[in-house]
This record gives C-alpha cells, structure tokens and sequence, in this order.
C-alpha cells in the first residue's frame, strides 16, 4: 500500500512517496509536479542492467538523456562534480530541467549538489535504491561532496522536489547492503523511538530478509522519523545533529582508511555501538542498555569492530585527528552524539581528548 510523507518545511514542501510499485507511475508524477519540463536521468553505472532502471526510462520517455556515475565514495569528489556539470551542460541543461538521481547515496547527494549549484539551481527528484539511501541520505536535503580533508565538508542545505521510494529496488540488494541501510534504520529506534527498537528487536530479522510488508513499515517510519527532526532544525544547527548518532566514529574510520573496507552503514554499525560503550564508561548510560543494544547486534550479526586498523596509537591518532575535522567539531572540540539509554539521545562536547584516545586504545 502506498504511504505519502509531506514534508512542508518554511521554503519548502514535497511529498515523500513509498510503495512497491511507485515507479510504474513515475510519468504521472512528472506531469503532475513538472508538466512537459525536460529530465535528466544520473544513476549508479552499477544499475545499468537493472529492471527498474529501464523501467523508469521508458516511462519517463525513451529518448531521455541519461548520464552514468561510477559507484563509490570516491564517485563524490570535484574532479567527479565537474564532469558531471560538463556532460549537463553538453546535453543543454536549462533553469527548467529537472534531474532524476537514481542510485544510492553518493548519486543521491552527487546530483543534489550538482542541482544546487548549476545554473545557480535546478530542480531535481531523488529516487533511492538502496535501504541507507532510502532512509536516511535522500531525505532532508543535505547534499555534498567530500575532500581530502573529510567526508561531506563540501555541500549545500538543498531540498529535493520529489522522492521516489520504491521497494523493489532492494529485491536484488546484497545482504552487505541490507545491513547497511539497517544500521541508520536502528538509529531512530536509539536516538529517540525505544518503542521502534522494540519493535525491530521482534522484526529486524524479517526486515534483513525482505519481508515487504515489513520493510515498506519501517521505512515509512522512519522517514516520518526524519523529516519531524528536519522540520525543527532544516539547517542542521541545533537537535538535527542527533541523526549523527555513532557518525562521529564512522565518518573518521571512513576517513583513515580512504573509504576502502567497509561500508558507510557498517561504519555507523560500529560507531553507535562504540556511542553506547562511551556513554556507558562515562556513566551517562547504564549496562543494561548496552547490552541490549549488544545482544541485537549479535542476534542479527551487525558489524561490532572495525578489523582493520590497528591498535596502536598513530592509528589512534589519525581517527582523532579526522574527528577535528566532523562537521560539529567547534574551537577543535570534539562533540559527540551520546545517550542516556535506548531512545535518549543527546549532544555532547565535554569528552577529554586524552580520555577519548584510551577508549579508542580499548575499543578497536
């Protein structure tokens, strides 16, 4: 059954629109929000063969022009950016073309800053494919590109027209995937919700497993989740910072080891647990919550440490380090997404750098 999630934000209001089989009428909705506007189509190169891939070009109209994009992390870089602006401006991108990103969340957050900047801003329509995507990257409006220096430092406060959900892009979705998106799916159960974590302590298998009915559930929820925190703090300068649950770790893992190894929702699988560990060493969270937490992570099989770096202090150092370099970092204080327990978020700036560098000693 299709769910409908309005967003109306001050500037700004779309519908958020999820089903299985919301790409069947992707010509309606283009008619109906856009009339006879020119489309772009910009997707994954991965997707090239995928059904619903031609199936959204042939509804939209065969003769759609259509623009690959490497996957991966490195995929959202300037050299990328620029060949992107040149293949948009070769196909005569004017004001009034929208354009269709659709992938994952490096098309997602590629395209929307692509939008946001060319010709001073174009419309655009996301349509994610993957569950991270679905949940997290496509709604709200960040979009950016990352640098040497660290992920997403790049960007713009850029909202999408429309967003496409349509589940039957996770059909063919590697299990690597799954647990990836699942990973920000339990977020909102951590940082606010203890009834969704509950909830998906009882279904989360089922979810891992494609269950549609309950895929199609918790997704809903947590988009409804999201676009309530984005509606308070659009521009990410107050609680919209505790969708950053566990990012603080994940985004400098994600740095050290040049986005190799790993993927970003597994990196956040890790942080959040880590998240719950320091909360706990610092007193703020009691051991009970933590070893709920502990004890889904072990029954669904969820990534518990990053294997790869190494337990020494240069390495310790360089995580540190790319913390510097997160987004809420302010006066070169570390600030930390923390809880009180399953539900409770809340932020935090008052971690000592040397007590952080023996967690880190202890904990990977």
């Amino acid at each position: 059954m299709t769910k409908i999630v309005n967003v109306n934000l001050k500037n700004n209001k779309y519908k958020i629109i999820i089903g299985n089989n919301t790409l069947n009428k992707v010509n309606y909705f283009h008619k109906h929000h856009f009339q006879k506007r020119k489309k772009i189509i910009i997707y994954d190169k991965n997707l090239n063969s995928n059904v619903l891939l031609k199936l959204l070009i042939k509804k939209l109209g065969k003769d759609t022009p259509c623009i690959a994009i490497p996957s991966g992390e490195k995929s959202k870089s300037i050299e990328r950016l620029e060949k992107l602006y040149n293949s948009l401006f070769n196909l005569k991108i004017d004001r009034s073309t929208i354009l269709y990103a659709f992938g994952g969340g490096v098309i997602g957050d590629l395209t929307g800053f692509a939008a946001s900047t060319i010709m001073r801003g174009v419309d655009y329509v996301q349509i994610p494919t993957t569950l991270l995507s679905q949940i997290d990257s496509s709604v709200g409006g960040k979009t950016a590109i990352n640098n040497k220096y660290g992920k997403n430092l790049i960007g713009s406060f850029y909202q999408p027209k429309l967003v496409l959900i349509d589940t039957r892009t996770l059909k063919t979705l590697p299990k690597k995937q799954m647990i990836s998106g699942y990973a920000e799916m339990i977020k909102y159960g951590f940082i606010k919700d203890k009834s969704f974590f509950s909830w998906l302590e009882k279904n989360g298998n089922l979810v891992l497993k494609k269950n549609f009915e309950k895929l199609e559930f918790s997704i809903n929820k947590c988009v409804k989740a999201k676009v309530k925190i984005v509606k308070k703090d659009e521009k990410d300068i107050g609680q919209r910072a505790l969708l950053n649950f566990g990012h603080t770790f994940a985004h400098a893992f994600e740095r050290v080891s040049n986005y190799k190894n790993f993927s970003h929702g597994e990196a956040v699988a890790v942080g959040m647990l880590l998240a719950f560990k320091l909360s706990t060493q610092l007193k703020f969270c009691h051991k009970n919550d933590l070893n709920r937490v502990t004890k889904h992570y072990d029954q669904l099989k969820l990534p518990t440490n990053i294997k790869y770096l190494l337990k020494n202090n240069t390495q310790t150092n360089k995580i540190v380090l790319a913390m510097k370099l997160d987004k809420k970092t302010i006066n070169n204080i570390i600030t930390f997404i923390l809880v009180k327990g399953v539900g409770k978020a809340f932020i935090c700036d008052t971690v000592k750098e040397e007590s952080l560098i023996k967690f880190l000693n202890e904990n990977i």
